[in-house]
């Protein structure tokens, strides 16, 4: 019987070991902050400039998820970008991410719309942790939409800072 006990408690210790994965510096909540480049194009017969590019300041709010080696996310948007071809725009998307120590590579999709329809995002992005709370996320956007009798279309490039509760 002494010797069942001491093959079993390593292979309790062994198991609890591996059940245990560290979480990653991205997971919980986040709100945060950006900048960036908005260029947009519109097409059809009801639009006078079919190209406007704008500077843009936005806001964020999300949670990741730790799932295995990868984060998986949701985020809330709001980009106030006034001179671009489809005015303001908010949205959610949902990202995954493959974090690397404190830098984490990730994409994104979701929905968009504020003036005047909805329409897909998309993104892909990189964000370093400098600090325990803090974060800087560089990323690209876009989305397309069809709208009375015209497409547009959004590129966004920005840089941004979250803040980890």
């Amino acid at each position: 019987m002494a010797d069942i006990r001491k093959f079993i408690a390593p292979v309790l210790v062994s198991l609890l070991a591996v059940a245990h994965v560290q979480a990653s510096e991205f997971a919980g909540p986040y709100a945060g902050a950006k900048l960036g480049f908005n260029g947009s194009d519109a097409t059809g017969v009801h639009y006078q400039e079919s190209t406007h590019t704008t500077f843009f300041p936005g806001l964020t709010a999300g949670y990741n998820y730790d799932v295995e080696r990868a984060v998986l996310g949701v985020e809330a948007f709001a980009d106030f970008h006034g001179g671009s071809t489809t005015g303001k725009d908010a949205g959610i998307d949902a990202k995954i991410g493959m974090p690397i120590n404190n830098v984490m590579s990730y994409a994104r999709i979701g929905f968009t719309g504020f003036w005047p329809d909805t329409r897909l995002h998309y993104g892909a992005g990189v964000e370093y942790k400098f600090d325990k709370k803090w974060s800087v996320a560089a990323e690209y956007t876009g989305d397309t939409a069809r709208y009375d009798g015209g497409n547009r279309h959004n590129d966004s490039l920005t840089v941004g800072v979250h803040y980890f509760f």
